[in-house]
């Protein structure tokens, strides 16, 4: 399974200021839900780009090092990019987090279970474990300002295959559902944002027809 997905951070023109994400995107299969519950081990993949608008000097660069570090030591981070651009610069970074059908440590990870509200569906939300606060307090460490958010604007791209779907308060094609129901056969985009989703991770119910 693959996860797109967003870390949380905010940039002021001089500092690097973990805040909220502009949107944190996952890209989700099926298959790969099931999959984790029943038991088998996933892990999916996420992409995360972060924009400041300002001069990137060098005390901006040398705190944006140093971000790197420590979320190596928490997330598994395969690339992590800083580039300049005509506003200021960004950040892009990419990596893996678990999915798994029981609480996990780890900062961040996809938790799936069966779901006990509608029948014979699996449930499937974004949470953060113990780690994430160690991961906070790191963070802070280096700028008392740096304090992530726990949850942030997310966006779910799932990919199925005659899949029905239940998605709560989500936004899709631009078109809010306060309850969306339908078949998944191939793609669908759902943006989860505001309100109650500033407190808890985005979440869906899935199952197989």
């Amino acid at each position: 399974m693959k996860i797109k997905t967003l870390l949380i951070l905010i940039f002021t023109s001089t500092l690097l200021i973990a805040c909220k994400a502009e949107i944190l995107e996952i890209d989700i299969k099926s298959k790969d839900v099931f999959s984790a519950a029943n038991g088998e081990e996933e892990a999916v993949e996420f992409e995360a780009k972060f924009s400041n608008f300002g001069e990137l000097d060098e005390e901006s660069r040398a705190q944006v090092e140093a971000l790197e570090n420590i979320l190596v030591k928490f997330m598994e981070i395969t690339d992590f990019e800083l580039e300049t651009t005509d506003m200021g610069y960004e950040v892009t970074l990419e990596g893996e987090m678990p999915i798994a059908n029981q609480d996990l440590n780890t900062a961040y990870y996809i938790h799936v279970s069966s779901s006990e509200i509608f029948d014979g569906f699996t449930f499937l939300e974004l949470r953060t474990g113990s780690e994430f606060q160690n991961l906070s307090n790191q963070m802070s460490a280096i700028n008392f300002m740096l304090s992530p958010d726990e949850f942030h604007p997310t966006k779910i791209k799932l990919k199925g295959k005659n899949t029905q779907v239940i998605v709560p308060a989500t936004e899709i094609d631009g078109k809010a559902y306060l309850l969306y129901r339908g078949i998944v056969d191939g793609r669908i985009s759902m943006k989860f944002e505001g309100g109650v989703f500033d407190t808890i991770g985005a979440g869906l119910f899935l199952k197989e027809n």
